[in-house]
């Protein structure tokens, strides 16, 4: 009697231990994590409404961050981005800078927190992948003092391909577009209608920058 019992629950935990095993195979190869570095062109901040600034514009530099991804689908994958750019601020006058007026050029730093949605192209195994990803969040934006950091939404529209040399790691090349929404401003401009009154417009000031990064991806 006591035979079939132990031969009964040897096959059950063998069927236990596979099913573990399947589900670990399955899951194995769903993360990404790619480091990286890059270029990001700066930008330019619009100051509607002052009297002697034309613009505030963020100097180009390097960049560096990283993704984190997990495959939902061999197509799509939730991705998590940090990115981090030390620059800074540069003021452009209309005519001279009047005197007494504070010199507002400032180092910068700029910490970007996303997260979105990635699409890539093929199957899993495929040695070359195109991506496109779309990430919402926030960015930060440190100057130096005595300027306040600003924390304000933004989002993130990229690009581009990975190579994968093994199924553990690859390298990852990609363009970002990444605007930075910083605040509105008064526009001075009122329009009025018999129906639902008068509106006064807003000029919106926005941060636009380009980045274009190379990553090291570690896959497990």
């Amino acid at each position: 009697m006591r035979k079939p019992i132990l031969t009964a629950t040897f096959v059950l935990a063998s069927l236990a231990l596979a099913g573990v095993a399947e589900t670990a195979a399955a899951q194995s190869g769903r993360f990404e994590i790619t480091p990286m570095v890059g270029y990001r062109w700066g930008g330019t901040a619009s100051s509607g409404g002052n009297t002697y600034i034309d613009e505030v514009s963020v100097k180009d530099n390097m960049s560096f961050g990283l993704t984190f991804e997990y495959q939902v689908h061999q197509n799509a994958a939730i991705e998590f981005l940090w990115s981090h750019q030390s620059t800074s601020l540069e003021a452009s006058y209309l005519g001279n800078r009047p005197g007494g007026a504070v010199d507002i050029d400032t180092d910068l730093s700029i910490d970007t927190i996303q997260i979105g949605g990635l699409w890539q192209s093929g199957r899993n195994g495929d040695k070359v992948r195109g991506y496109f990803d779309l990430l919402i969040g926030a960015s930060i934006l440190s100057p130096d003092s005595p300027y306040d950091s600003l924390t304000r939404f933004s989002a993130t529209i990229g690009g581009g391909a990975k190579f994968y040399f093994n199924d553990r790691i690859g390298a990852r090349l990609g363009v970002r577009w990444m605007p930075v929404y910083i605040n509105s401003s008064d526009s001075g401009y009122i329009y009025c209608d018999p129906y639902w009154g008068c509106y006064n417009y807003y000029n919106n000031n926005y941060l636009y920058q380009t980045d274009a990064s190379a990553g090291l991806i570690i896959k497990f």
